[in-house]
């Protein structure tokens, strides 16, 4: 009975050891889900938490959104936690409000710069992110001269989307009307314009107002007054001084036409792209310049079903010389230094140059900055009259500010008639001083 009672007592304890283990074991099994769950929880959190890049650009012009819109919904269908704010603002303003936000360090996570004279500025300015270690990984690698053009005392500071050519657009259908052919020269040049006023037409449409596009008249010239194709940059970077022969001559040539009435009036008063490219896809004006793939979705489908159009480089001085397209890079973006999503920016940059990105600025006209390994068998007439002419583009490019803008507001001087070609090439000299 004895032994019995010992054997009921040791099954008691046994259950009641049982009983205490299975509760303590459970309750640490509780805790250490606790503990797992934890860190999943602040990862879902994290992966929640919307991140917002802004994005700055002044082309709303032709096609140019529908490339940056296409980056944007591949970029946010990979990153739903992404939104992408983009927003245009006009060139005449946007130089201004983006050295605004700078020295109040409230700039976009990416945004888009000029590739000539303020470039050099902002690059050296301390507000940019460099480009030269991220450029390294996942992203393609773009041409040479387009790495030069983007590097600033040894680094690259932007990401190079798309190049062009500058060239003049022209009335087929009213070239083919009144008889006219392409000019090969500045006074065949000049003579078309006689015989367009003459049936109450303008000749090139210009909008001034913008200055970039004057400036851009200057150089179309410098591609044929200098035949070394060197002389431009010499000047830029203080080794000759811009009043040498070549370049003066450059804005003899330029004054030529302007005092022929090659340009329609109140060119100082049109934007590039909105009063002067009216004139234009109106028919007032015969020619519009300066046009790249930057503009001409949006002159296409002003135009479709209206009259053809096509591109030619302002004509040369001497008739059968070669005629000299300008050009270089097109778009370009930079990455704010102190953006709170540089990483995220840097990234939304990889998607818009990638494969898919080349796709897409094709579709629409622009020419990638790196090799295109996609399908060319679809390509336009003007697509390919644009491809032709990036192989022989001449530079446009001047990389001191203050010569720039010398430049830029020098050849409005010369179009409203208050600066001579000589006076004009005194302000750049005195600007390099």
């Amino acid at each position: 009975m004895k032994r019995k009672r010992l054997v009921i007592l040791g099954v008691t304890l046994c259950f009641i050891l049982a009983v205490a283990l299975l509760f303590t074991s459970g309750g640490k099994k509780k805790e250490d889900t606790a503990e797992t769950k934890e860190p999943e929880e602040t990862k879902v959190e994290m992966e929640e938490e919307m991140i917002t890049i802004e994005f700055w650009s002044w082309n709303n012009e032709g096609d140019y959104p529908y490339v940056h819109e296409d980056a944007e919904k591949r970029f946010e269908a990979d990153h739903p936690n992404v939104d992408v704010k983009r927003e245009y603002i006009s060139y005449t303003e946007y130089l201004v409000k983006v050295k605004a936000v700078l020295v109040g360090e409230e700039a976009p996570d990416v945004f888009q710069i000029p590739w000539a004279g303020e470039y050099t500025e902002l690059a050296r300015s301390g507000k940019l992110l460099p480009m030269t270690g991220p450029l390294k990984t996942g992203f393609p690698d773009f041409f040479d001269n387009v790495m030069n053009a983007i590097s600033v005392d040894g680094d690259a500071w932007a990401v190079p989307l798309d190049l062009n050519t500058l060239q003049i657009a022209y009335n087929m259908d009213m070239f083919d009307e009144y008889g006219l052919e392409i000019p090969k020269s500045i006074d065949e040049l000049i003579s078309l314009s006689e015989k367009l006023a003459d049936k109450g037409k303008f000749g090139i449409a210009i909008g001034t107002k913008d200055l970039w596009a004057g400036a851009d008249v200057f150089f179309a010239q410098v591609a044929y007054t200098d035949p070394t194709h060197t002389k431009m940059a010499m000047a830029d970077a203080g080794k000759i001084s811009w009043n040498s022969p070549e370049l003066t001559q450059a804005a003899k040539n330029a004054e030529k036409l302007i005092k022929a009435g090659v340009f329609a009036p109140g060119a100082n008063s049109m934007d590039a792209f909105v009063g002067s490219k009216n004139l234009f896809v109106q028919q007032q004006a015969a020619m519009f310049y300066p046009v790249g793939n930057f503009v001409t979705g949006g002159i296409t489908a002003d135009t479709e079903g209206v009259f053809s159009y096509s591109l030619f480089p302002f004509p040369p001085i001497k008739k059968g010389d070669e005629m000299l397209p300008t050009g270089g890079v097109a778009e370009m973006f930079v990455v704010a230094k102190d953006g709170k999503n540089i990483d995220t920016a840097i990234d939304f940059l990889r998607y818009m140059t990638n494969d898919d990105g080349k796709d897409a600025l094709v579709k629409y006209d622009y020419i990638p900055s790196s090799n295109y390994k996609g399908s060319m068998a679809d390509l336009s007439d003007l697509y390919k009259n644009m491809l032709d002419a990036q192989s022989k583009a001449q530079s446009r490019v001047v990389y001191n500010t203050q010569v720039y803008s010398a430049a830029m507001n020098g050849m409005q001087g010369l179009f409203g008639g208050d600066l001579t070609a000589q006076g004009f090439i005194d302000s750049l000299v005195a600007a390099a001083k």
